[in-house]
């Protein structure tokens, strides 16, 4: 049996206040392939609170019968500080009260420039002496950054527990949506069975989105370098965010199905020993990130969708509607909610009482949108 778990202890934020992160690591340390997984970054996405435990039910299955011949890592809740944001009942969990604020999934550090230095003059012909050197470089920027708060400590941890990782899968959600991930543009190919096993149909491609999210950050230390050395530094890691459906979705039924999944995809990667799953990704598409149209509320008010999740729509189909309850005129008190693409109506936000100019719905779309500024792809 390699099944161990450890509890890393962050900065304490105020007298008599402590929490912690839990890691479970399956597998002898330093195995390879390495795969991280972590839920909750945004404390107010659940459903892969229950995919990870019932994933971690399985591989301890696994582990006693010495199926485990990599490494996994996984963190089932990865934001312990976020969720302590409890006002009545109401768990915001998205953005930091601490540290300047912001959102819990942006702005992560960017080591690439920092490591890049480091190994400047020690890359040989030899590409997995080459890994080795990057990681050892990661692991030593990593050690330098600060954990004076307890949201640096967080982060610092997180990333330790990640960046060595060949594969690195974080479980988000969307307020109501199907299941699809966004993946870097690189990583199509690799990551399609993944979205296949899923049931994802749609899939965000990116490039670079300007956020510094935690999965881009884990990545964009290997970008960086292959812009100086191409071929001579592969990817070391690669990664993607999955949308685990809507923040209601959450059942017994699709944690099984889900964690189901994951094990299967371990067991394609040869993570864990067992006879591949068949695959088919026929129904896996991928859209541009810069062509998916953000659908803005015209006016504040209650939404009204008349389209439904999964849908394909048309540039110019109303999808919804926002009745406007300020209106004198309750007979043109509803202004609709247009389409600006053709693609698939895949995610909204759950309230149905909104506000003016924020976006409530979004459509993957095919054709890159003028008004969709590369960089600037994410919104808050």
């Amino acid at each position: 049996m390699s099944y161990q778990i450890y509890s890393h202890v962050l900065p304490s934020a105020t007298p008599g206040t402590q929490r912690i992160l839990k890691a479970h690591h399956f597998g002898e340390a330093g195995a390879r392939p390495k795969v991280y997984f972590q839920a909750g970054l945004h404390a107010d996405e659940w459903p892969g609170f229950l995919v990870l435990n019932t994933l971690l039910r399985q591989l301890k299955k696994a582990d006693d019968a010495g199926l485990i011949q990599g490494e996994i890592v996984i963190v089932p809740v990865a934001n312990p500080i976020g969720l302590a944001q409890n006002f009545h009942g109401y768990i915001p969990g998205r953005f930091a009260f601490s540290d300047g604020g912001g959102n819990f999934n942006r702005n992560w550090p960017q080591l690439g420039a920092k490591v890049e230095k480091r190994i400047k003059g020690d890359v040989t012909g030899d590409i997995e002496s080459n890994i080795d050197l990057v990681r050892q470089a990661i692991h030593e920027e990593l050690a330098l950054l600060p954990e004076t708060t307890e949201l640096q400590g967080m982060k610092k941890t997180l990333l330790a527990l990640s960046m060595d990782a060949d594969e690195l899968i974080d479980l988000h959600c969307s307020g109501e949506a199907s299941m699809h991930a966004y993946v870097a543009q690189e990583f199509e190919g690799h990551f399609k069975p993944l979205l296949a096993l899923l049931g994802a149909k749609v899939g965000l491609s990116e490039l670079e989105t300007g956020a510094a999210s935690f999965d881009e950050t884990n990545v964009s230390v290997w970008r960086d370098l292959k812009a100086h050395y191409a071929h001579l530094i592969p990817w070391g890691s690669r990664s993607l965010t999955v949308e685990l459906r809507g923040e209601n979705d959450i059942s017994n039924e699709f944690a099984e199905q889900d964690a189901q999944a994951l094990f299967d995809y371990l067991v394609l990667r040869e993570v864990i020993a067992g006879k591949s799953p068949a695959i088919d990704d026929s129904d896996v598409e991928y859209y541009p990130l810069d062509a998916m149209d953000l659908v803005k509320a015209p006016c504040a008010g209650i939404v009204c969708y008349h389209k439904a999740i999964g849908e394909e729509v048309e540039a110019g189909e109303v999808i919804g509607e926002v009745v406007n309850l300020m209106d004198d005129d309750v007979e043109t008190s509803s202004y609709p909610l247009v389409a600006r693409t053709n693609g698939v109506f895949f995610a909204r936000v759950q309230r149905r009482l909104v506000v003016c100019g924020e976006s409530i719905a979004k459509i993957a779309g095919r054709e890159h949108l003028a008004f969709r500024e590369i960089g600037k792809l994410f919104e808050d």
